[in-house]
C-alpha cells in the first residue's frame, strides 16, 4: 500500500521538455528574475531515497555535494510541479545507459 501517493519514483516524473528524471540527473530551477530581466537558477542533484519501502526522488542543492560544506537543508522531495519548472542538463538514467538526450520523451498531460 502506497502511505505517501505525492512520492515519487525513478521516472515517474517529467521536466518541463518531457524528459524523464531519475537518480543522478542534474536539474536547473529557476530561481527569480533580477531587475535587468535575467533569469537566475539554481542546480540541483536528484538522489533516490528509500521510504517505508518505497523508492522516492529528492533534489539536493548542488552547493549541498562539496565535502567542507555543512548543509543546514534546502533539499526537497521532488515533487510534479518542481519537476515541471525544472529542465534536465546532464545524467545518464536508468542503467547508466541512456543520455539525457537520448531517453524518450514524455507527452505533457492536458488539462
Amino acid at each position: 500500500m502506497n502511505n505517501r501517493p505525492w512520492l515519487l519514483g525513478p521516472g515517474d516524473a517529467a521536466d518541463c521538455k518531457g524528459v524523464p528524471i531519475y537518480p543522478g540527473d542534474l536539474l536547473r530551477t529557476p530561481h527569480f528574475r533580477d531587475r535587468r530581466r535575467r533569469m537566475h537558477y539554481l542546480y540541483h542533484t536528484v538522489v533516490q531515497e528509500v521510504v517505508e519501502g518505497q523508492a522516492a526522488l529528492r533534489m539536493i542543492p548542488a552547493a549541498h555535494l562539496e565535502p567542507t560544506r555543512i548543509s543546514g537543508g534546502g533539499a526537497y522531495w521532488l515533487s510534479r510541479g518542481l519537476a515541471s519548472e525544472a529542465e534536465v542538463i546532464h545524467g545518464h538514467g536508468p542503467g547508466k545507459v541512456l543520455g539525457f538526450r537520448d531517453r524518450p520523451k514524455v507527452k505533457k498531460e492536458e488539462k
